[in-house]
């Protein structure tokens, strides 16, 4: 099976100022974020993200999205790639799910044409009856994050990238995402994962990368990675 993206010795510094002394003048310090990380994934494969607080996961998933340039080294993606941060693509408070769902369709380049159908599934898969033509504000997180979720993945991106957005909202808003998500993966579209639920990486995943400190520590199976990431 092709390879749905590959990541070969990626490193990413990145410059902040620190002060030597009360009275001294700041100096340039390097962070490296991401030291010589290497991987492929293939189509079809739902894959975790394991690591502290710091360990270079949130910026794993930015790079492999584009969204920021490497130091050293290369990504390759091939699809389609969206990413959802804690279930939010951009919703605003004030308006209801409906006009969120229009907005974002316009943002996103979505014809005029496809609108309907995908307000409609969209619908089906909030299942908030009346709540979705209500102000965003009045609604729970759970609530909230079925919107954005339900509009990040009717997009049918080739590539899924996933930081913490099955951690947030409530359990019936988890266990449908985590459905829908089983159900990317046998249309053989690829999931990035970012978690520290074990539980779901356990559940959803069949393979584990574990980072430490920006570095790649272990690739494999994911009940492995887990274990390894709990030192045992």
């Amino acid at each position: 099976m092709a390879d749905a993206i590959l990541v070969s010795n990626l490193s990413l510094e990145y410059h902040v100022l620190q002060r030597k002394g009360i009275l001294s003048m700041r100096k340039k310090a390097v962070v490296r974020a991401l030291d010589s990380v290497s991987f492929s994934i293939k189509r079809g494969e739902i894959v975790a993200v394991l690591g502290n607080n710091g360990a270079g996961k949130s910026t794993l998933l930015a790079a492999v999205s584009g969204k920021i340039r490497p130091s050293e080294g290369s990504v390759e993606t091939h699809g389609m790639v969206f990413t959802l941060q804690g279930s939010n693509p951009g919703l605003i408070n004030d308006l209801s799910a409906r006009e969120n769902i229009r907005m974002l369709a316009s943002s996103y380049g979505i014809e005029e044409s496809d609108v309907p159908s995908l307000e409609s599934e969209i619908e089906d898969f909030c299942d908030l009856g009346d709540a979705f033509d209500r102000k965003l504000s009045t609604l729970s997180s759970g609530q909230n994050g079925r919107v954005g979720f339900g509009f990040i993945t009717s997009l049918n991106p080739d590539i899924l990238l996933m930081d913490e957005t099955l951690g947030v909202g409530d359990k019936n808003f988890r266990k449908k995402a985590e459905e829908k998500s089983k159900a990317f993966m046998e249309r053989g579209e690829t999931i990035l994962l970012s978690t520290h639920s074990l539980n779901l990486a356990k559940n959803m995943c069949s393979r584990g990368l574990v980072l430490e400190k920006g570095i790649l520590a272990f690739d494999g199976p994911v009940e492995e990675a887990i274990d390894y990431y709990l030192g045992r």
